[in-house]
């Protein structure tokens, strides 16, 4: 029998890790919802962001808030070059999108295996300690991390909702064609939209590196699970990817607690291929 010790601790870790999902989630589904660009590079910004942020503390000595702040940015910024030099050449041919954008995380991830080989990295932890919340001990760092997803979930919806890029990006998700007569500049809407998402996958592979490692097989794992979880919610809904993002988090730490860690993964797909069965659009989705 399950106790109440076990379930606040799966809603606890569940929470955390759905909070980190959420973010590169919620990112892939942006720039699908915006250009319709399947963007395979997405779980390589992933990794980019905790390899690029462990190197600026090797090299420059710097904290992990400051060294996450710069590698996120970083990220960013090679995002918007490869979407002009690699992308934005073929952004009309989908297959070819994929494509590139695919080709580049394979070359990402070579780069990286090559650089610090195949085994995990720990992300220097940017706080540390524990506590007890109702007789569960908890790291103080997953709190804060929920405290992060959750504040930069609250950030990009105040973006897109009350700014004014953020409304030309959702009438360009809406109606590219139509935005473009009303005179909104939809490439420009396109890169903003892939360094949105580039930095919100770099974040999410920030945190989730220093709650268990930087592994460069993630880069594949990663764009997985979160296009499964973009599915799920509805391809093109920010929304259904950030709630699907905690009803996976908590089917993995439950299976993981109840079951051991080599059923998570199965379960948590298992679980999605029944909801789409029942449900083919996704949480959220609408038929096109």
């Amino acid at each position: 029998m399950v106790d109440v010790n076990t379930i606040l601790t799966i809603l606890l870790y569940g929470a955390t890790f759905g909070g980190v999902l959420a973010l590169i989630s919620s990112g892939f589904t942006l720039i699908f919802g915006v250009s319709r660009i399947l963007n395979f590079s997405h779980g390589a910004f992933f990794m980019m962001g905790a390899y690029i942020g462990i190197f600026i503390m090797q090299q420059l000595n710097l904290d992990p808030i400051t060294s996450t702040i710069l590698s996120i940015l970083a990220v960013g910024l090679f995002s918007l070059i490869a979407y002009y030099i690699i992308i934005y050449p073929v952004i009309k041919n989908e297959v070819m999108t994929i494509i590139v954008t695919l080709a580049l995380a394979l070359i990402i991830e070579q780069v990286i295996l090559l650089t610090y080989g195949e085994f995990g990295l720990s992300y220097p932890r940017m706080i540390s300690g524990t506590l007890s919340i109702a007789g569960v001990t908890i790291p103080i760092l997953r709190l804060v991390i929920l405290l992060i997803s959750i504040a930069t979930i609250g950030a990009l919806w105040l973006f897109i909702e009350r700014t004014r890029l953020g409304k030309e990006i959702n009438a360009a998700s809406q109606d590219a064609e139509g935005a473009i007569l009303i005179g909104i500049d939809v490439n420009k809407i396109f890169a903003v939209t892939i360094f949105i998402s580039a930095i919100l996958a770099a974040l999410s592979g920030t945190l989730y590196s220093q709650m268990y490692a930087a592994n460069p097989f993630q880069i594949l794992n990663s764009l997985i699970l979160a296009f499964a979880i973009v599915i799920l919610g509805g391809l093109g809904s920010v929304k259904g990817s950030i709630i699907s993002s905690f009803i996976i988090g908590f089917i993995y730490i439950g299976t993981t607690t109840l079951l051991g860690a080599r059923w998570s993964e199965f379960i948590a797909l298992a679980i999605i291929i029944v909801i789409l069965i029942i449900k083919p659009t996704g949480l959220y989705g609408v038929e096109e």
